[in-house]
């Protein structure tokens, strides 16, 4: 990092502030305002044309932050909007409370008082996290302010009595779209979690056990229209349901979750959308006991993920054909248990164990009801590690994944019995992170009924069955295996230019889509990619990028699936104006 690291000394305090953004107890007379943003758009490093000013406190339970915006009141844009929204003028603060330079909380406030809070790992934002805090804002004569309170139980931090937190601060003035930095993050591809500042002075931080219990129990009313002849249709129905959420916190890094029988009602619904393709529609995780710590179990493979939360409660798989039917909705999750966190040494683990319920519906026919499996007794296990070495430029990490159905039913062996995936993911850095490589190898094995191996042998991810596909379909089978490998390098970050060369191996058998979420089988891809950045203000442009890119698929026969070639352009003019334009060339079957 060729920017000057910038450090901020915290202060204790005995009386807390109260929360109404104006900024005038006493605790704000201690510590030190600290000023000196710098522009990070739309000119690097220049002087901004408003002032920022940030105090950042801490008692035993908090973490409190000050920021004091100058500016003509008269000209600040502030609109209202939904949690998690980017509208008007904002402030907000980063905090690597692990200080392991590559994940961080965020956390962010409007002039109009609309928060948002996210999670950021390698950079990659997660907006559907959300953490118990306060925060509000204020006016004064020539300036607004806004006074946050961030409770360190909603952080997870190391149980060293003097503690080091990566630190960072923003300011965004909409109307200027001009964003500046208290530290100046780098704008060159380096990272931005690896180029925060520092947050020093915070000692004794308490070790956080906090244990939250939340029993809860929901009544639901549900109208239809009433068809005569039709026990299921009666045109009102009721129902009730109850469990226990628990969340304890083993340590100041480690947290245990658990569930049973878990409320989602309040979780935002997936939006609709038509899908007319042969592969299933990915939907992000939403659920609050998935989203805990989610960072640590994730492992993409070429677009894929070796663990897809959402199949543990999906909708029952099977659909009775006969007579009026009522069905669950979706599979009841009987229990749940997570542990999850980060050690001071850089190790990150995480464990979780959950149990679906049979699931039956129930059946009208010849005027007798009866009641049909629909979804076995089913157990999902997942084991994650990653540790990092040399501030997070070399990465070691390995995941497995296992799937066991309890199949009693004979209609229901079209589903696997036992599924297993292991995978092992290298990534390295050098030379301040301008160069990197990234390897990464997964291996699988299903085993189950004839007629379940059948089903993943004709799927859309390998159609054995097609003719001249060069593959054995075997109707006898009752186990698939298969391996996959992605090794990538290239040039990253700083300088104007930017490369990469990737290539991706999947065999026939390769499937993880008992608990992870994968496409195509039976595939060897190469990738190459070619970008000019310019970062600096150059004419009449603010900034812009040109990239050049070629992809190749073939299947292990050697026969080819996709060749294209792709060039994207973007560019930002000094106008605040900015233009994209893109040109593909593709053949394949």
């Amino acid at each position: 990092d060729s920017i000057p690291n910038r450090i901020y000394t915290t202060q204790r305090i005995e009386v807390p502030p109260v929360i109404d953004g104006k900024l005038d107890e006493a605790c704000w007379e201690l510590g030190e305002w600290q000023s000196g943003y710098r522009q990070f758009v739309p000119v690097h490093n220049a002087q901004p044309d408003c002032n920022t000013e940030i105090k950042v406190l801490y008692d035993s339970k908090n973490l409190f932050v000050g920021i004091r915006s100058y500016d003509d009141i008269e000209k600040i844009t502030r609109r209202l909007g939904r949690r998690d929204n980017y509208l008007g003028d904002m402030v907000g603060i980063q905090l690597d409370s692990y200080h392991d330079r590559r994940s961080a909380y965020e956390f962010v406030v409007t002039a109009a008082g609309q928060k948002m809070d996210m999670w950021i790992s390698n950079d990659d934002m997660d907006l559907n996290w959300d953490a118990v805090w306060y925060v509000k804002v204020a006016f004064e004569e020539d300036a607004w302010t806004a006074e946050f309170q961030i409770p360190l139980s909603q952080l997870r931090y190391s149980s060293s009595d003097d503690q080091v937190w990566g630190f960072a601060s923003w300011r965004y003035i909409n109307r200027l779209q001009q964003e500046s930095h208290w530290k100046l993050l780098a704008n060159d591809g380096t990272g931005g979690v690896y180029t925060f500042g520092e947050l020093h002075g915070l000692k004794g931080l308490p070790v956080i056990r906090r244990i939250e219990l939340s029993p809860y129990l929901s009544g639901s009313i549900t109208t239809a229209e009433k068809i005569a002849g039709n026990p299921y249709a009666k045109g009102v129905r009721f129902g009730i349901r109850g469990g226990l959420d628990a969340k304890i916190g083993l340590s100041n890094n480690f947290t245990l979750d658990a569930t049973i029988n878990p409320d989602f009602g309040q979780v935002e619904a997936d939006p609709s959308e038509m899908n007319l393709t042969a592969f299933e529609t990915y939907f992000e995780e939403k659920r609050p006991f998935f989203m805990e710590g989610n960072n640590i179990f994730a492992f993409n493979f070429d677009g894929d993920d070796l663990f897809y939360s959402r199949r543990i409660g999906h909708a029952p798989s099977f659909i009775p054909r006969a007579g009026m039917v009522r069905m669950p909705e979706l599979t009841t999750i009987g229990g749940a248990v997570k542990i999850s966190g980060r050690t001071a040494s850089g190790l990150s683990v995480g464990i979780l164990d959950a149990l679906t319920l049979t699931e039956s519906a129930r059946i009208f026919e010849n005027n007798a009801e009866s009641t049909q499996a629909v979804e076995p007794l089913t157990n999902h296990l997942v084991g994650r590690f990653e540790q990092d070495f040399d501030r997070g430029n070399t990465i070691l990490g390995g995941i497995v994944t296992h799937t066991h159905r309890s199949i009693r039913d004979e209609h229901l062996n079209f589903l696997v019995r036992d599924a297993l995936s292991v995978g092992l993911d290298f990534t390295k850095f050098w030379a301040d992170r301008k160069y990197f490589m990234e390897f990464k190898a997964i291996g699988t094995h299903v085993g189950g009924d004839q007629e379940a191996i059948r089903r993943l042998q004709t799927s859309s991810a390998r159609y054995y069955q097609r003719p001249e596909s060069g593959l054995l379909y075997d109707t006898t089978r009752t186990r698939l295996t298969g391996m996959g490998a992605s090794f990538e390098i290239g040039k990253g970050s700083k300088g104007h230019w930017r490369y990469s060369e990737e290539v991706v191996v999947r065999t026939p058998g390769l499937e993880f889509n008992d608990l992870g979420f994968m496409k195509l089988a039976n595939t060897i891809e190469n990738d190459t990619r070619l970008t000019y950045v310019e970062k600096e203000n150059q004419w009449i442009f603010k900034e812009y990028e040109v990239s050049v890119s070629q992809d190749n698929i073939w299947n292990l026969q050697g026969k080819g699936l996709k060749n294209s070639l792709e060039l994207e352009a973007d560019f930002h003019f000094l106008n605040h104006w900015a233009l994209s334009l893109g040109a593909e060339y593709e053949t394949g079957i």
